[in-house]
């Protein structure tokens, strides 16, 4: 994982990981309320449907912060690697034998924030557990229902 570790803290995701993907959404509203719901992680389950639960521990998110999480059938345990608010919030993610990074940036224009949702997966269950299909579906659920949370 310190490789891993290491691109997420630098914004990255693995540009060889078996799956990559990244997308994009134009959401309006400030970027400081879309900060905030996005790392508010123990609100996730609340506006993402795919997030069942989510445990951190300690009192404070910031980076090196440890959090578990259900999303669909997988269960994470995630560390946050980037938290520079409002622009970038990247963490690296261990699931059924699946390494994952997720980076997050952020970029205010003019009143309206632009999204960017990244992700790599990789590992000796990466084909059995996930394919492009069902991350490219997965990152535009979360934009989709980030933008509908901030839009309210």
């Amino acid at each position: 994982m310190k490789k891993l570790n290491a691109l997420a803290q630098k914004g990255q995701i693995n540009e060889n990981a078996s799956i990559r993907d990244s997308h994009s959404t134009i959401i309006n509203a400030d970027i400081n309320k879309v900060w905030d719901i996005l790392v508010n992680l123990k609100d996730w389950p609340n506006w993402m449907q795919d997030v069942k639960k989510v445990t951190v521990e300690g009192s404070e998110i910031g980076e090196g912060t440890v959090f578990k999480w259900v999303q669909g059938r997988a269960h994470g345990i995630s560390e946050i690697q980037a938290f520079k608010k409002p622009n970038t919030f990247a963490w690296t993610s261990k699931a059924s034998m699946v390494k994952r990074i997720y980076v997050w940036s952020l970029e205010s224009d003019e009143g309206q924030t632009i999204a960017t949702v990244s992700a790599s997966f990789q590992g000796v269950m990466v084909v059995l557990a996930q394919n492009h299909q069902k991350v490219y579906n997965e990152l535009l659920n979360w934009l989709e229902a980030l933008k509908n949370k901030a839009e309210k």
